[in-house]
């Protein structure tokens, strides 16, 4: 890795905050008014969720940089 960058500029953080994102989505019952409405709305968070996962080890994978607080 060479050099820092703050805490915000790592798409590996930003993929994590989109998966949990996802994941309190679901969890507190972000639904439509149908049953198929919330299972469209299921599928579509678990999607997420497993594309924010592979996107986060990507991302950190392929850093050169590591992360810092912001200054």
């Amino acid at each position: 890795m060479d050099g820092f960058k703050s805490f915000l500029a790592s798409r590996t953080i930003w993929s994590i905050l989109v998966g949990l994102l996802a994941n309190l989505f679901q969890k507190y019952g972000y639904t439509l008014t149908d049953i198929d409405q919330a299972l469209v709305v299921d599928q579509i968070l678990t999607g997420v969720q497993v594309v924010s996962a592979i996107a986060a080890i990507y991302y950190r994978t392929r850093a050169t940089k590591q992360i810092t607080k912001a200054a």
